[in-house]
């Protein structure tokens, strides 16, 4: 199964390895969608903390502390592009924070690995499948099954056997969190608009009862 999240994809059936703290209580979890254990340096990799939540209220604030070689970059989205540009071992802690002050932290950590011919796919990973370091790159879909070698090292499938795409119900079942919040974001739309609409049918109403009556008053001062 295939979805949008590391450099475009990341693989949804894995189980986040992270370790995570809650630091209050009944407070928020905070969960760093999967990533590989080792990329190609120089390439781009969604950090993705959608799957964090919180039982007993709202999730406010994400922070993002990614370090390498004692050098630290903070980002503050849901969802960030992170270049993982030198070599070695970059450490990554997400902490959440909801709208009471309580927060949660967790952390995994992704080795950046040599790419010899910047290709965006790891040299170990080329040579395993295709025996060598061939003319292939990230975006190209050796096996022709729709998918690019990319998305195939994201999802730890073989690049080499062809995947089948996912049926429609597949792809209700793998976003049925999406949908179940834009489904709540209508109903709340309409409650919050069905007084003011209820109100105007109501003016509407007056004024076509006002209407008739002033009809009716004409009528009878003709006869």
């Amino acid at each position: 199964m295939f979805s949008a999240a590391a450099a475009g994809f990341v693989h949804e059936d894995a189980t986040p390895s992270v370790s995570t703290c809650s630091l209050q209580a009944g407070g928020p979890v905070a969960v760093i969608g999967w990533l590989p254990n080792e990329v190609s340096n120089g390439t781009w990799w969604n950090l993705d903390a959608s799957q964090s939540y919180d039982p007993d209220g709202i999730i406010a604030n994400y922070t993002w502390n990614i370090t390498i070689n004692n050098a630290t970059t903070y980002l503050y989205a849901q969802g960030e592009s992170f270049k993982f540009k030198a070599l070695g071992l970059y450490k990554i802690m997400l902490t959440v924070q909801n709208t009471s002050g309580n927060s949660s932290t967790a952390f995994t950590a992704v080795y950046s690995i040599v790419d010899l011919d910047g290709d965006d796919l790891p040299d170990w990973w080329e040579v395993k499948y295709f025996g060598a370091i061939p003319e292939q790159s990230g975006s190209d879909d050796y096996d022709n099954d729709g998918y690019s070698n990319l998305q195939e090292y994201a999802s730890r499938t073989d690049p080499t056997v062809k995947n089948a795409q996912p049926t429609l119900m597949e792809n209700l079942k793998d976003n049925w969190m999406y949908l179940a919040a834009i489904a709540a974001v209508v109903v709340a739309i309409v409650l919050a608009l069905w007084p003011i609409m209820k109100k105007r049918r109501k003016q509407e109403e007056k004024k076509t009862v006002e209407a008739a009556l002033e009809i009716e008053r004409a009528l009878e001062g003709e006869k």
